[in-house]
């Protein structure tokens, strides 16, 4: 610990002579609705005497910065002023911003959130990160996952996973759209049927902005009972090559950006990653050991000022090696699965501005991820084994349109045609839970899937946006869905809500939407019958407000209702209900046994969330979150939810002490899980105890410290993190050892000191 502390000290006030460069500025401004560029904005750079205004196709280009952290105000008498925060400016790289703005009626009450906004279509429930606040959140190794964690309403599992479980809401609930097309995961060693993993696929380089909505979203959003994770992604620059290698806490790797060989304002990105994560494993004498890799590439191109195409695609190979070299690594090693994967998602899109109040979107994309999974028993005799392909293409229209009422309508639709090639065979499996209305063993019987089969998706959606006397925003839609793989097929969700504006600091909101789900693919074909299952549904009623403290400090309060209605159950096992059974891999945690749609559920709770803008060398964030989260399975007893912590409290804060240095730090306090007792006896578990205990209370302290170096044509930047710095090994589990015949306690890592170095050139 001595020498820890002295490495970080001498980090800290390590000293070094940068030199004063500049750096430049360069972006591209439209309108959020229509997508026409925007010519005659005014751009500012805040605290200097530099500004200038868009040119007619848009574009702006400032250039003498001094190297820093700015600040970037866009003003029109047409649209709503925008704050864009966190942009670096570097001698390394040349910062290129999009930015899109809102316009603005003359009798419309103007909010003063101008680095707060949100889309017209979201009322409540919204957060929105930039690529920097991503990038240096303390604990957050650069993944989007980790760092949602940390917002309201989020429940935790256990730090070596970046599941996003949103108020009361499984692993399974959450969509993620990357730059519009639908991705079914975002992780290596994704969970099949789920959307968690350990590590993010997406290179954060790539990363423009994230949007996260938490309830009553938009009904262009679909198939997703709890969330969107919306990531847009930047484009290369169209000027210049650029370059970045990066040695982050997880891996190394590199990315380069460029111009395309066209007239037009085109660009190219790619990047290749490495874990090192091996290494690591292997130095310590893990008993697995993980291997990823991944690729990301974009391409944007300009046809003209009315038509572009975008390409987006990124891929992971992931695998587990095992050591088995000793006893003790054998025995840990029987309760892992193996777990390999390769995967990729690409899409391609067109958007086409019609006229000067609507546009567009086209698409096509491809989803393909090949999983194994392995399970030996103490003779090494394999008694699960599941070699799995599931792949999709998806064909997407998008249509917007802006009234000249102020109007905003917008309508699409989705079809996709997926391919699941199966090949599953799991033994019978003696369970150590007892029923005890019989004092026996539960057993679930042999499976053996063997599926090649071609199925489809369907959704269309509308919706229309309408402000009335200038303060009252009604949204109103509805959403169908069509899944071929049931027998009920046909599914609609209306949704609406409304946004009142009391003052320019103060707004009221409310929500309410009914949103529907389809079984995991494996679920439905697990065994024959569950093609009788029906869509899960959870009706969300929302209720909240966000006041403005100043133009950087922003209040958000919710409370929230959900209520869940056909989640798959067990039929052999009348305790589980899948909301708790869709995260980490273990044989049992497929859905691979017959299943009926007869879960119910309640999720209720309120959230706090105060934000602090990077002003005056000062940011920071605070959020409170309380939950009550019950289900019902098929026996009918209400019982506590695997994710529900009851409370969760997150403190962020961070300083700038010059530009060139920054100081940061995470405190999270979360109330225990529920679990269910282990006989001490005998590891056996009666399941009418099932989430009757819970866990101790889960702290935890994250400390990040940061230096910068600006050279005449590259930028170095260098970096500690260190999480759990006082230690506290969280407890996160309970199991029955069968060859020690006792308990064990599993717990979560303790100090973690990690370092990052990147070079841009």
């Amino acid at each position: 610990m001595k020498t820890l502390f002295a490495a970080l000290l001498l980090f800290l006030f390590a000293v070094s002579a940068s030199s004063q460069e500049r750096g430049l500025l360069t972006g591209i401004v439209v309108d959020k609705y229509t997508q026409n560029l925007l010519p005659d904005i005014n751009v500012k750079i805040i605290g200097t005497g530099l500004f200038t205004k868009t040119r007619e196709d848009g574009s702006f280009r400032i250039t003498g910065i001094p190297v820093g952290d700015y600040e970037i105000e866009f003003t029109s008498v047409s649209y709503q002023p925008y704050i864009q925060t966190d942009v670096v400016i570097s001698t390394g790289s040349e910062r290129e911003l999009f930015i899109e703005l809102i316009g603005v009626s003359t009798e419309e009450v103007l909010v003063e959130d101008a680095r707060f906004q949100k889309p017209q279509d979201v009322s409540t429930s919204y957060k929105s990160l930039t690529f920097e606040e991503i990038r240096r959140y303390p604990g957050g190794l650069e993944d989007i996952g980790r760092v949602i964690q940390s917002l309201p309403g989020i429940s935790l599992s256990s730090d070596g996973r970046n599941d996003i479980l949103v108020r009361g809401g499984s692993p399974s609930e959450n969509l993620f759209v990357v730059d519009g097309f639908e991705v079914n995961n975002i992780n290596h060693f994704g969970s099949q049927g789920a959307t968690g993993g350990p590590v993010s696929i997406l290179n954060l380089d790539f990363v423009r902005e994230v949007n996260f909505l938490t309830g009553g979203f938009s009904a262009k959003f679909g198939d997703k009972l709890s969330s969107v994770v919306e990531i847009n992604q930047r484009t290369g620059n169209s000027e210049k090559f650029y370059g970045k290698i990066n040695l982050s806490g997880t891996g190394f790797g590199a990315n380069f950006e460029g111009p395309l060989p066209l007239k037009t304002k085109s660009s190219w990105l790619i990047s290749a990653r490495r874990s090192y994560l091996d290494i690591i494993f292997n130095a310590a004498g893990f008993s697995f050991i993980p291997e990823y890799t991944d690729f990301q590439a974009k391409a944007d191109i300009k046809l003209n000022d009315r038509n572009y195409i975008e390409f987006n695609s990124f891929a992971a190979l992931d695998k587990v090696r095992f050591n088995n070299n000793t006893e003790e690594n054998k025995q840990d090693n029987l309760r892992i699965l193996t777990n390999n994967q390769n995967s990729y998602s690409s899409g391609i899109a067109w958007k086409s501005l019609i006229s000067s109040s609507s546009y567009l979107r086209t698409s096509v994309a491809r989803n393909f991820t090949k999983y194994f999974f392995s399970k030996r028993d103490s003779n090494f005799t394999e008694t699960f084994r599941n070699s799995s392909k599931e792949g999709d293409v998806q064909l997407k229209l998008e249509y917007y349109h802006t009234l000249k009422n102020g109007t905003l309508f917008s309508a699409g639709a989705t079809f996709k045609t997926i391919l699941l090639n199966y090949d599953i065979n799991k033994s019978a499996d003696t369970l150590s839970v007892i029923d005890p209305n019989t004092g026996n063993y539960l057993v679930l019987p042999a499976v053996s899937v063997l599926l090649n089969e071609r199925t489809s998706k369907a959704s269309a959606h509308f919706e229309l946006i309408r402000t009335l006397f200038g303060k009252l925003k009604f949204t109103a839609g509805i959403r169908y869905d069509f899944i071929e793989m049931l027998n009920r097929k046909n599914y609609f969700s209306p949704r609406t809500s409304i946004s009142f504006t009391a003052s320019p600091k103060l707004t009221f909101n409310l929500a309410y939407g009914i949103f529907h789900q389809a079984p995991s693919y494996i679920w439905i074909a697990g065994v024959p019958g569950n093609e009788e299952l029906r869509d899960i549904r959870a009706d969300h009623y929302i209720a909240g407000m966000e006041y403005l403290f100043d133009e950087s400090t922003k209040l958000t309060f919710e409370i929230y209702y959900k209520d869940y209605k056909y989640y798959p159950v067990s039929e052999r096992r009348p305790y589980v209900i899948l909301a708790n059974n869709a995260s980490f891999e273990s044989e049992n945690s497929f859905g691979l046994e017959k299943l009926l749609s007869e879960g119910s559920g309640n999720a209720k709770g309120f959230e706090l969330f105060l934000q602090k803008a990077l002003k005056n060398n000062f940011y920071g964030s605070l959020s409170f979150s309380y939950s009550d989260v019950k289900y019902r399975a098929l026996d009918g007893i209400e019982r506590r939810s695997d994710w529900d912590n009851r409370f969760v409290f997150n403190i962020n804060a961070g300083y700038k002490p010059g530009k060139m240095w920054e100081l940061s730090a995470k405190f999270r306090l979360a109330g225990g899980r529920p679990y269910t007792p282990i006989n001490p006896a005998d590891g056996s578990i009666n399941y009418d105890q099932y989430n009757s205990e819970k866990f101790p209370v889960y702290h935890r302290l994250d400390v990040r410290a940061e230096k910068k170096w600006m050279f005449n044509a590259w930028a170095l930047t260098t970096y500690i993190d260190i999480q759990n710095i006082y230690n506290k090994e969280n407890l996160f589990e309970y199991r029955w050892d069968p060859f020690e015949r006792k308990v064990i306690e599993n717990r979560n890592l303790g100090i973690l000191p990690t370092i990052g170095i990147s070079a841009e050139f």
